[in-house]
């Protein structure tokens, strides 16, 4: 019984944990660009960087003769036609099905439409508005969005336009691990099936 209910507990486990979701989140405004990798509820910074305060220099080590570059292999003419042939339907198929699973969990995008004249940043502001209603139709079709939001800001008291963006997108980690279980092995059978013809092709050239 025990060990039911300890099984029991790392199936519910598992299951728990293929629901949660991975991705990344970005930002973008008068900081800068800014951007963290997500896993459920934490979030670790990609960019930018922190950098580590060097307490001193250390000395520069003696640089080794470079060595010579080994030459690659030659490839069999129309070899790696033959593979693109092969594999590049399935990375479409793969390219497809992972933007059905992916899920925008938030995008923001503002625009601030500002110039020196008042009558130009009028202008900038119906042609941005214009920009962002045909924009935002396709995004909507293209992804799964869950929290979007586009506007534009007419300001009288900057000389410029500027932009500001958020977006965050995630995806089940079961989700990945079956995108890639799948496709990963349909693309090693077409490999190993590539290979085979290749070396079939090469016997009956040598036999001949």
């Amino acid at each position: 019984m025990k060990g039911l209910v300890i099984l029991g507990c790392v199936l519910l486990c598992l299951v728990l944990l293929m629901q949660m979701r991975v991705g990344v989140q970005g930002e973008y405004g008068k900081a800068g660009p800014r951007a963290w990798a997500r896993l459920g509820p934490v979030r670790l910074r990609l960019w930018p960087r922190s950098r580590k305060r060097q307490p001193g220099k250390r000395e520069a080590k003696p640089t080794k003769p470079p060595k010579e570059k080994e030459k690659p292999e030659e490839i069999s003419k129309g070899g790696a036609l033959d593979y693109a042939r092969e594999l590049l339907p399935l990375a479409l198929d793969a390219a497809g099905q992972f933007r059905k699973k992916l899920r925008v969990d938030r995008l923001e995008l503002v625009l601030r439409a500002g110039a020196t004249d008042p009558a130009d940043a009028a202008m900038v502001y119906g042609c941005a508005n214009a920009a962002l209603g045909a924009l935002w139709c396709p995004l909507n079709e293209a992804f799964q969005i869950k929290d979007g939001r586009a506007r534009v800001e007419l300001d009288f008291d900057s000389q410029m336009t500027t932009v500001s963006a958020m977006g965050a997108m995630s995806l089940k980690i079961g989700q990945a691990l079956w995108l890639g279980l799948y496709f990963g092995l349909k693309g090693l059978k077409k490999v190993i099936a590539v290979k085979g013809r290749r070396g079939t092709k090469d016997k009956e050239r040598k036999a001949v």
